[in-house]
């Protein structure tokens, strides 16, 4: 996906004169004024008059968990009259309130006499603002964004004094201290997990959240309860972490969803080189680093908050394409070649299949597939962006399609709880349960069965997911080798030829899992 638009206000119009141009001195308007009882159509408001605040305030009270967050700021913004655009202003501190909502909860239990669940949810919104904004924002303004916090309710709301009297014990029993960015890559080399307190708490690049007094439970007593309260996750997803990844694994996975990864540009070598790209940004005071993959491509790193990336001169040409390092490891594993046939399951937004058409030189025959119409129009946005020739796209049910001809390799990037990419997709941190997980699974093998039935004999397919779930990972393809095929299960002629289990890394990449399995 591309960096966020920036807002263009709609600028107000030079003022209208009394006589229309061109009509003959003298000559009456004929409706000069609003006749009586007309409604005019209100002019939209401009982006100067958004308050964001309001507005996030207004979408945070109205979500149920799980929604997404950008059409739920933008639902917001069409209800207020503004302009969709303005939702970059919007979203950071929203981003922040749901973050962290795990955490603001376990802060506000300790000061209020009620449970966080049984509170209003007009006071809980405005409370879990007030902390995004004290903590993530500006510390020193903590009266200042109490009296906003409060302000956010109706005059009559009965939760005024309540919130009045709760963000000013909230500014005094925690504050915030900005120590210096930790070097995680380093901890993760050395196999070390992140370093963990009962009084302190993560914030994001250096900044601690610490407590008056030791408020988080023992990590050496409780991991669980310390890692989903510091990495504001559900408990049980901690708990299946711990369970099969290990206490260490399980630390840097929490501590990853709660710092930003940096943003990663996959070069597109059909267009320009990586060192073209990489200049323009360095000449901009901008943070670039080269990563060689495992696969002999070049992934540029740039900070996580770089928001020049559509204006590089390069962008409108398709020079590269904003995509994950974990992401950018998928296409290269069906080690695809010029004229074969092709067929990507599950394409939206079109990244995998365009990195196919690099690595084969735009010289393959590509079939994009998904399953709605905004899904397709999406990829064919991107693929018109990128000056891609060999993909096609199809609209249809990555389950049950069946096509008239089978294809040489089949690319399955399939629908999952995306728990490898929560510092990116925050939201998803509400929306997963073990019952979701389940109906994926399900979901997954039957997509999984389906790619198999349209690939050729001796074809080569790969099965991946955003998800760092053994559930979601080798567990499906476990059962979908031990399924049967006439009389002899798959295991039995089907080869695992490549298989690969990546880890986030907090503050440099996401989560993942990709396997290459070859046909009989």
């Amino acid at each position: 996906m591309t960096d966020r638009p920036r807002g263009r206000a709609r600028q107000p119009g030079p003022a209208p004169s009394k006589r229309p141009y061109g009509q003959p001195k003298g000559q009456r308007n004929e409706r000069p004024f609003k006749q009586r009882g007309e409604r005019r159509k209100p002019h939209a408001r401009t982006v100067h008059e958004l308050d964001p605040r309001r507005a996030a305030f207004e979408t945070l009270r109205r979500m149920k968990p799980g929604d997404l967050l950008e059409p739920a700021v933008q639902a917001t913004l069409k209800y207020q009259g503004h302009n969709t655009e303005a939702a970059h202003r919007v979203l950071p501190m929203l981003e922040d309130a749901v973050r962290f909502a795990f955490l603001f909860d376990h802060l506000v239990a300790h000061l209020s006499s009620r449970p966080p669940s049984e509170l209003d949810p007009d006071v809980r919104a405005a409370l879990h603002l007030f902390l995004a904004w004290y903590l993530l924002d500006d510390p020193r303004a903590a009266y200042a964004h109490g009296n906003a916090a409060v302000d956010l309710l109706t005059p009559d709301h009965k939760g005024r004094g309540f919130v009045n009297a709760l963000v000013r014990r909230l500014g005094e029993f925690v504050r915030v201290e900005q120590t210096e960015p930790e070097y995680y890559r380093a901890l993760v080399d050395a196999h070390q997990p992140p370093p963990l307190w009962a009084d302190r708490a993560r914030l994001g690049g250096g900044r601690m959240l610490v407590a008056e007094r030791a408020i988080f439970p023992d990590p050496g007593k409780d991991l669980a309860a310390h890692l989903s309260i510091v990495g504001s996750l559900p408990r049980w997803l901690v708990e299946r972490l711990i369970e099969q990844h290990g206490p260490e694994a399980a630390t840097q996975v929490a501590i990853s969803t709660i710092e930003r990864p940096a943003t990663w540009v996959r070069p597109n070598p059909l267009s320009a080189g990586w060192q073209e790209l990489a200049q323009w940004w360095t000449a901009r005071g901008t943070d670039v680093e080269a990563v060689q993959t495992p696969f002999d491509t070049t992934a540029l790193a740039l900070p996580a908050k770089v928001r020049n990336l559509t204006e590089h001169p390069s962008w409108a040409l398709g020079a590269f394409y904003v995509q994950d390092y974990s992401a950018q490891l998928v296409a290269p594993a069906l080690q695809a070649k010029p004229g074969e046939m092709l067929l990507d399951l599950c394409s939206a937004p079109g990244g995998k299949a365009g990195h196919l058409a690099e690595l084969t030189g735009d010289r393959a025959k590509i079939l994009a597939c998904d399953v709605t119409e905004p899904k397709i129009e999406l990829i064919r946005q991107n693929v018109a962006r990128m000056g891609y020739r060999s993909i096609a796209m199809v609209q249809a049910d990555a389950a049950e399609v069946k096509f008239p001809e089978q294809f040489d390799r089949v690319l399955v990037d399939a629908p999952c709880s995306n728990s490898g990419v929560l510092a990116r997709r925050v939201e998803a941190r509400h929306r997963i349960d073990e019952n979701a997980v389940r109906d994926l699974n399900a979901l997954q093998l039957r997509i999984l069965e389906n790619a198999a039935a349209n690939l050729k004999p001796g074809g080569v397919l790969v099965y991946s997911v955003c998800s760092i779930l053994l559930d979601e990972g080798p567990d499906v393809i476990h059962r979908f080798l031990r399924g049967k095929v006439g009389d002899k299960r798959r295991e039995d002629d089907w080869e695992v030829e490549y298989e690969n289990y990546l880890l986030p890394v907090p503050a440099w990449h996401d989560g993942g899992y990709v396997a290459r399995l070859r046909a009989p």
